[in-house]
């Protein structure tokens, strides 16, 4: 579920970066002129390549996975869209475009992150209803689901019940992932990815943050302290009264954090931070709560036309800090991206991740590898990753103990190029043809993959270049 309130301080700071981002409007310094452009090392032509999966290892319904790739392209396509009809117009000296692209946004932003929530249910096969557009509460739902179902699947597989309220921001974060990589790798242009981008990044830091405003409310007296109170009273819903209209997680934060302390609680739906303990109350505001402003640290963040650091003629290189949770617990990641450009193979595009994944007490880390859009004919590009990880035992948030596993994935696109055309195809479709991957994985938590245990997916879909 996701809060009005949230989403109006938001898109208030989108309004402020879209404004500060005008050239016209703020004078950028020359030595950072030099240090920062897009793109870094001169590719005017961006591969525009956009991909819906129709196949994604399950015709159930989508995946966290499907839902994040097909909303992405869409995405892309929106605003592109919209850039080249209002071009350099401009209302209020900010463009018209950029009203339009950082509004639309806020509005269904909300479909994948309850996306993310429905597929656990769905993998676990749990029917579900997404409603993904906001209520006279400001609030957005997956419905459907009894009491009784879900006191059955949190005392079957906690893990994956865990995961049910955590896979909202994981699928945001995911999202906000393949928006940087994109950008610093030049396979769209910045202006494209931005608006989405900042309402992610905000979005994770406003919600996984908000846990010592809780905190304040509860402990501070005086105009501070009332403040912080009435603005969470106003968080609070009532339960619905048929158990088909409520929203399976309530405060995605309280209800994961009661879920990974305890084991045979009063099950609620809609649980407050009233009903945590001390202890519970301390993780959400003191460890969740700080740790998310480590999603601040993303130079895209404050850069609108910002892609990348460039070394050298033919080198760029750039790095962010991202927080989620997890099944277990939570982790922070180091996303570095390496663009080298060469005369001979074309741009080799690498991103390697290092995770430090942490569940009570216990740290447990994780590295991945990815080769992102080799492209070795026109018609024809891949991508390769490969990931490891320690975790704890059973995914269980007490265990000091640990497993070793790993996954490995492969995609390749095929493209017919617009020079294979018949006669008379239209002149803005530069090529179409259709993407494919297969993944590989053991047991572990792999993010937009459901699955915990060792598990294999092939995915189909098409592939349209603009």
């Amino acid at each position: 579920m996701i809060k009005k309130s949230v989403f109006l301080v938001l898109f208030a700071l989108l309004i402020c970066f879209a404004a500060s981002a005008e050239e016209e409007n703020v004078e950028i310094p020359a030595e950072i002129k030099v240090k920062i452009s897009a793109p870094i090392i001169g590719n005017e032509s961006y591969i525009t390549d956009y991909n819906f999966f129709i196949y994604d290892g399950t015709i159930d319904s989508f995946t966290m996975h499907q839902m994040n790739e097909n909303y992405f392209s869409l995405s892309r396509l929106v605003n592109r869209g919209v850039e080249s009809i209002f071009g350099e117009k401009t209302f209020l000296k900010i463009k018209i475009s950029d009203w339009i692209n950082f509004s639309w946004p806020v509005l269904i932003n909300a479909i994948t992150h309850e996306e993310g929530h429905r597929s656990i249910l769905t993998a676990q096969g749990i029917g579900s209803i997404s409603q993904p557009f906001y209520n006279l509460h400001g609030a957005a739902y997956v419905k459907g689901v009894t009491n009784q179902t879900l006191i059955n699947f949190r005392d079957t597989d906690k893990p994956s019940f865990v995961r049910m309220y955590t896979a909202g921001i994981e699928s945001d974060y995911m999202m906000a992932r393949k928006e940087e990589m994109y950008a610093a790798f030049e396979l769209d242009t910045a202006s494209v990815l931005y608006p989405d981008y900042l309402f992610r990044r905000l979005m994770i830091i406003g919600y996984l943050g908000s846990g010592p405003m809780y905190w304040d409310a509860e402990n501070l007296d005086g105009g501070l302290g009332q403040i912080y109170k009435w603005y969470t009273s106003r968080t609070e819903l009532a339960e619905e009264e048929s158990e088909f209209e409520r929203d399976i997680c309530g405060f995605d934060t309280f209800g994961a954090t009661k879920a990974l302390f305890e084991d045979d609680y009063e099950f609620k739906r809609y649980v407050q931070y009233s009903d945590l303990t001390e202890e519970e109350k301390d993780f959400i505001a003191m460890r969740v709560g700080f740790r998310a402003l480590l999603n601040s640290f993303s130079p895209f963040l404050f850069f609108k036309d910002w892609s990348n650091f460039k070394i050298g003629e033919n080198l760029a290189l750039t790095g962010t800090v991202a927080y989620a949770m997890a099944p277990f617990g939570d982790f922070i990641d180091e996303n570095i991206y390496f663009k080298y450009r060469t005369s001979s193979v074309g741009d080799l595009n690498f991103h390697f991740y290092a995770r430090q994944a942490e569940n009570y007490k216990t740290w447990y880390p994780a590295f991945g590898l990815s080769l992102i859009d080799f492209q070795l004919f026109d018609w024809l590009s891949f991508s390769a990753s490969s990931h490891i990880w320690w975790q704890p035992t059973d995914l269980n948030f007490y265990s000091t103990e640990s497993f070793f596993g790993g996954a490995i994935e492969l995609t390749a696109k095929f493209i017919l190029p617009q020079r294979l055309f018949p006669t008379g195809k239209p002149d803005f479709l530069d090529g179409v043809g259709f993407i494919t991957s297969i993944l590989i994985k053991s047991e572990g938590f792999l993010p937009e993959v459901e699955q915990h245990g060792n598990y294999a997916r092939f995915s189909i879909g098409t592939e349209i270049r603009f």
